[in-house]
């Protein structure tokens, strides 16, 4: 039977609340609790065409290190850093917020040996990719890291080799996971069309081309795929640009992200050749997965009816929609995209998936399943 939609999330979950934690009689361990809950969400497929793909929550929001930027700086091979005044800063010596976030990842994959024992599954690590971290992070000297091109691209080799140690640790813990990474490109429009802020604020970092954020993709994919990890088992963010679509594919980039909120119409004339571009990627093998925001309010259903609608247009059916991956976020990446919200920036608690979120998921799924079922 063919899968029809694949259902998963952002790589959030906020804990659950002592009143939640009570009522669903969950350890007291935030990580462990946390773990339990995704796993009675995600963890079996609805039935044999609508999948789902379980994953290690990398921020619950327990507190300020409990985000995605210090989780996945927590990650870096030979990289030390901490919390100063003006955000996350790489640079010589190991501060306590740095520390902290790396005892948070540690108790996380602990908690997993418990929490996962016996699953056999696909299980997602999420992570800022490369280009996001150069715009989120700072040197010692207070300039993003974004503003040193040495610094940048040794970005995609320290976090291939953190990310390769990490997935190692998991399958030790969960023996029975099959691998799969997410990674959360939120900035790459910013960083390429040059809207990140200097320190000062009175300008911005000069515009990265498309191929040198291409290169940096390239690097970091083919360090994975030496360490076993497969361009099909690696989904990147590449933004709403025909430009980064290419560069994307010519690093080999297999697996993208589609967010039909920040996505042109076919009126406009830059987001005809862009969704063309989607077209000729996904004839030739390429796979996408749709953002969208299940939250109560979050507009699900005029987000993949905007998606459909597009689709036909372009004169395909409903039905070639089918296999595509639901995945839930909040928003955020999104307020990120667009300039609302600065990379380096602590996101709000509320911007994290909780329950209720993938419930909303999960009952959206049988509709769309119907749907594209053709």
């Amino acid at each position: 039977m063919t899968t029809l939609v694949t259902l998963t999330g952002d790589g959030t979950f906020r804990v659950p609340t002592p009143a939640e934690t009570l009522r669903l009689e969950l350890p007291d361990d935030p990580h462990l609790a946390a773990l339990m809950r995704l796993r009675a969400l995600l963890g079996d497929d609805l039935d044999e065409q609508i999948a789902t793909r379980l994953y290690l929550p990398s921020a619950l929001g327990t507190d300020e290190t409990d985000h995605l930027l210090p989780a996945t700086l927590a990650l870096l091979a030979e990289t030390t850093g901490d919390l100063v005044s003006y955000g996350w800063r790489l640079g010589p010596g190991i501060g306590r917020a740095w520390q902290h976030a790396r005892e948070l990842r540690d108790r996380l994959l602990d908690a997993a040996r418990i929490a996962l024992l016996g699953y056999e599954g696909p299980l997602m690590t999420t992570a800022l990719g490369p280009v996001t971290l150069a715009g989120a992070t700072f040197l010692n000297s207070g300039e993003r890291t974004l503003g040193d091109p040495g610094a940048v691209r040794d970005l995609p080799l320290l976090l291939a080799e953190g990310l390769i140690d990490h997935l190692t640790e998991v399958r030790e813990r969960v023996p029975g996971a099959r691998p799969h990474l997410l990674l959360r490109e939120d900035a790459v429009a910013g960083v390429h069309e040059g809207r990140i802020p200097t320190p000062s604020g009175r300008r911005a970092y000069p515009a990265v081309p498309a191929p040198e954020i291409g290169a940096l993709w390239r690097s970091l994919i083919v360090a994975l795929e030496d360490a076993g990890l497969g361009a099909d088992s690696i989904t990147i963010g590449i933004g709403a640009d025909l430009e980064l679509l290419r560069a994307a594919r010519d690093a080999g980039v297999r697996r993208m992200t589609l967010g039909p909120r920040r996505m042109p119409t076919l009126e406009d004339p830059r987001g005809r050749a862009l969704w063309e571009g989607i077209a000729d990627a996904r004839e030739a093998g390429c796979s996408f997965e749709v953002v969208v925001d299940p939250r109560p309010g979050g507009k699900l259903a005029p987000e993949l009816e905007k998606l459909l609608g597009i689709w036909n247009q372009m004169g395909y059916a409903d039905a070639d929609a089918a296999g595509c991956t639901l995945l839930a976020n909040t928003g955020v990446s999104h307020d990120v995209h667009a300039g609302r919200l600065d990379p380096s920036a602590q996101p709000e608690l509320s911007t994290m998936l909780d329950e209720n979120a993938l419930e909303s998921l999960l009952r959206a799924a049988p509709p769309w399943a119907e749907r594209v079922a053709g």
